[in-house]
């Protein structure tokens, strides 16, 4: 079975779209069973962080049509247990999670490390408390963990130390210490994630991040990285085992 949680705090616009652009892949054409996706957006539902005020969002840019994913909660660390909880009820050891953050992250710069800034009033999900709660899931065949959020480089090493699942595999929008950036050339996304996700439905995970780093498609403003444990975690793919 393959789980999916798809998380995103104090969400802009691109934020949702992204998430929209997950689920949609996820479902079609990788065939994830839609009560396996749990979406946490914002104030649990399609809202995101405006200028002035919260406002809602309309049609879905990537094709014009309406949102399909339905939100199962807020983008906070509150949520995000509660689903972590319900999905362990679940998990098998031959089972897959796939966990896709996007939204805004912060950094103080100490030790504490970086954080995701969550729902309400940038309220901060520190890395090792992000991490403590992976750690209670039982053991599971595969993570899958995408971060595009600024500074979610700083959460690579404290995940793979974390993660009961035999194989983990981690990739970042951006170090530890830089931020992520939009994608300029269509403002409507996240480069980094957008690019991750567009790549993964015929292609295993690491080879969406190398698609996601080509010099053609990479925003020269961000600074992918990723790491495997073992090696072979990178050859994972969302598709279901046959």
């Amino acid at each position: 079975m393959r789980y999916a949680i798809l998380f995103s705090g104090m969400s802009f616009k691109r934020h949702v779209n992204g998430l929209e652009l997950c689920y949609r892949t996820l479902l079609e054409p990788l065939g994830f069973a839609p009560e396996a996706v749990h979406v946490l957006n914002y104030d649990g539902s399609l809202n995101c962080f405006g200028a002035e005020e919260d406002e809602p969002i309309g049609v879905w840019p990537g094709d014009g049509t309406a949102y399909r994913m339905a939100v199962e909660a807020e983008g906070n660390r509150k949520a995000f247990q509660r689903v972590l909880r319900t999905i362990a009820a679940q998990l098998s050891p031959d089972d897959q999670l796939f966990i896709n953050i996007t939204g805004h992250g912060g950094h103080r710069g100490d030790d504490d490390g970086p954080d995701l800034l969550t729902y309400p009033c940038c309220e901060r999900y520190g890395r090792d408390d992000f991490c403590a709660d992976l750690a209670l899931l039982p053991e599971h065949r595969s993570l899958v963990l995408v971060m595009a959020q600024c500074f979610s480089g700083g959460f690579i090493p404290a995940v793979l130390t974390a993660s009961p699942a035999r194989q983990t595999y981690i990739a970042t929008a951006t170090t530890e210490k830089l931020q992520s950036f939009i994608q300029f050339e269509d403002p409507n996304w996240d480069s980094f994630q957008r690019n991750w996700v567009a790549a993964i439905a015929g292609r295993t995970v690491h080879e969406a991040f190398q698609y996601a780093t080509r010099a053609d498609v990479v925003s020269p403003y961000d600074s992918p990285q990723f790491a495997a444990r073992p090696a072979l975690a990178g050859e994972a793919t969302l598709l279901e085992l046959r």
